[in-house]
């Protein structure tokens, strides 16, 4: 398949979408998310995300981004995409860049700093022309 791959993503959420070769149209493929809360050893709920500290909220972030990563090397190993475009605010993309194999790095085309989740279609696509 001849396709380029968008992964628009922040600590908590992760979007592919997909742009076939000739298409300018991105067009969803998943979503990938990872929750606000976490179980405690003793199965009790374990405090949100913004209560806790600094350092923490980092490490969950990070540990988000090797879920994304092992996503898309499982897509890559499938040769699900041919290229990749990685959207993320810069502290997540560093995050995310770092936790992708160097199989996956080397298919990265572009990037682009910014927090785009949950941003109009139409702004996301702009970019992402920006860059193709």
């Amino acid at each position: 398949m001849q396709a380029t791959w968008v992964v628009v993503a922040d600590r908590n959420r992760a979007t592919i979408y997909t742009v076939p070769r000739g298409m300018a149209r991105l067009r969803q493929l998943s979503e990938l998310s990872h929750s606000r809360t976490a179980m405690g050893p003793d199965g009790g709920r374990q405090t949100r995300k913004s209560d806790q500290a600094p350092d923490s909220v980092e490490r969950q972030a990070c540990s988000f981004a090797v879920d994304v990563a092992l996503y898309v090397e499982d897509a890559r190993r499938e040769r699900r995409f041919d290229e990749l475009i990685l959207v993320a605010a810069p502290a997540f993309l560093a995050c995310l860049r770092e936790s992708l194999s160097q199989a996956a790095r080397d298919a990265v085309i572009g990037e682009i700093g910014k927090n785009l989740v949950g941003a109009r279609p139409e702004t996301l696509q702009e970019q992402v022309l920006r860059v193709l």
